[in-house]
């Protein structure tokens, strides 16, 4: 039997922002029904609508349903911290705090995704309907969708039904399923590696540098999946040499400086860094709207530079730069005691 708040809370990777118009959406697929049968068991709610109906092992989805853009998470996150220490049911089980609403244990990890421009909000089980997926404030199909995040923080606690329980966060940042990563074999798009269940995974070592960039097999943990497929902004780059790299709006990507940035911070001028360590100029940046699943990818180790995988040819990081890392951002991943002069050369 699920706890009333499973201490198995968990960070999700979502794709980018949605937009308010509406626009009819492409028939869906159904899942294989593999992706189905395969739950996670450290989740008490197992993969049958427990604490959403995720699959985990080695993929997870859970908060496709209740996608949210920048400015929606942080209304979101705002409205269920408000209403946390509001109360408005009075319950008195934790302090005076709802958590429902908000669970405080990971609010550290919220706060050092806002420093970073990342807002992760809450999305919601009901335990009364076996823990089926429950639409908080501003998602799509709801009430309140394309409501604004000042709205949404304006809404009344009662908004929420008094059972109803927040079952994870959920943050942007994906690939596209056409997009290649680098395999133990070669390159294979993400979404044909997930659908084989291939778990041989290629990253950078824990030790490489600019000067050495130096590559592993590493096994994959997990696969990220969206539960449906969504109407997603997706930024298309193109760089000198010809190559093309499609992302959501806030996947990390290494620049030459030897860190990463999310892809909405980078355009004509700026650069990518190839799998052989050369920096290749962003020519163009094309940005769409379009109905995709996105995907990702998170490896077994722990250390942030053997989580840099390479994705189209160049290095890219994986999901937990979207989670545990998104501090890590702006940090110089590959320049330690690495002079400038073995820095890759901009064109």
């Amino acid at each position: 039997m699920r706890n009333a708040l499973s201490p198995s809370l968990l960070i999700l990777t979502l794709g980018g922002s949605l937009t308010a118009a509406a626009v009819e959406a492409p028939p869906q697929s159904d899942l294989p029904q593999a992706l189905l049968m395969q739950s996670d068991p450290n989740d008490p709610g197992g993969g049958g609508g427990g604490g959403g109906g995720g699959t985990w092992v080695p993929y997870n989805y859970r908060c496709t349903y209740d996608q949210l853009n920048i400015d929606q998470g942080n209304g979101r996150q705002k409205w269920a911290k408000r209403w946390q220490q509001g109360n408005p049911y009075g319950l008195t089980q934790w302090g005076g705090l709802d958590m429902r609403f908000w669970d405080s244990a990971f609010s550290m990890e919220a706060n050092n995704a806002a420093l970073a421009g990342t807002w992760l909000y809450p999305v919601y089980v009901d335990p009364n309907n076996t823990y089926a997926p429950w639409p908080g404030p501003g998602a799509p199909g709801s009430a309140t969708a394309g409501y604004s995040g000042a709205q949404i923080q304006n809404l009344a606690g009662t908004y929420k039904p008094v059972a109803v329980q927040m079952d994870a966060l959920c943050e942007p940042g994906c690939y596209t399923p056409d997009q290649e990563v680098l395999l133990s074999t070669g390159p294979l798009p993400i979404g044909e590696a997930l659908a084989t269940g291939r778990r041989d995974l290629v990253t950078l070592t824990p030790d490489a540098t600019f000067a050495s960039l130096t590559f592993m097999d590493n096994p994959v943990e997990h696969y990220t999946l969206d539960q449906r497929i969504s109407e997603q902004e997706i930024v298309t780059f193109h760089t000198g040499s010809g190559g093309v790299l499609r992302v959501t709006t806030e996947h990390p990507l290494v620049v030459p400086e030897g860190n990463l940035k999310k892809a909405r911070e980078l355009g004509v001028g700026d650069a990518l860094v190839t799998q052989s360590g050369k920096s290749d100029a962003i020519v163009s940046v094309e940005k769409s709207l379009e109905w995709v699943r996105a995907h990702n990818v998170r490896p077994v180790t722990a250390d942030p530079t053997s989580n840099i995988l390479v994705a189209q040819g160049f290095l890219s990081g994986s999901q937990r730069f979207q989670s545990e890392y998104v501090n890590e951002l702006n940090r110089l991943l590959l320049r330690a005691n690495v002079p400038d002069s073995v820095l890759p050369a901009r064109p």
